[in-house]
């Protein structure tokens, strides 16, 4: 394994789904928003916009809809909504579609990866809620968000509540082609 501090940052990261009642300072939030803040994006369109929600009665709000509307994943493990009702802070990623018409989605999703890895160089944990259709139509009511913009991702935040465990990962020889596809 390489000694490499990115990568292992990144092989490190885990989704956890239920999270200590214990704060989140605001110092901890700036470094993850500023992690979401330099995310790539297509001709520099920066198209996010984060919503940090710390208020009870919201996050209660959220969970519940999550843990309605979520669905059992390879029928390994059931999301539930109880981590982004419980989480002491929660970060939509909402992206502008005018702003970036092409990659929209994509901004989103590296601007909310970046944010899941800063939040795990913390010592906090995250885990990615993705939103479509009548999920992504209650947050925007939810949260206010205007008509147009698109919620990519709920980003629950906090400090995990236990140890997530080691995943494996197809081989590298698996998965990558050499030039072309086939042949």
């Amino acid at each position: 394994m390489t000694k490499n501090d990115v990568l292992n940052a990144i092989r490190g990261r885990r989704s956890v789904l239920r999270f200590e009642p214990k704060p989140v300072s605001e110092d901890e939030v700036e470094a993850i928003l500023e992690a979401g803040r330099w995310a790539p994006s297509f001709a520099n369109s920066q198209p996010w916009t984060f919503v940090v929600v710390r208020d009870e009665e919201t996050k209660a709000k959220l969970g519940a809809l999550v843990e309605r509307l979520a669905f059992a994943r390879r029928g390994q493990v059931a999301l539930t909504g109880k981590g982004v009702g419980d989480a002491p802070v929660l970060i939509a990623v909402v992206v502008d579609p005018v702003k970036d018409p092409g990659h929209w989605i994509e901004a989103g999703a590296v601007a909310t990866q970046n944010m899941a890895l800063m939040a795990h160089s913390l010592g906090l944990a995250s885990y990615w809620a993705g939103l479509r259709g009548r999920a992504e139509a209650e947050v925007k009511r939810i949260l206010g968000i205007p008509r147009g913009m698109r919620v990519v991702a709920l980003l629950p935040i906090g400090r995990p509540a236990y140890t997530p465990r080691e995943v494996e990962r197809v081989p590298l020889s698996e998965i990558v082609r050499r030039d072309r596809f086939g042949g």
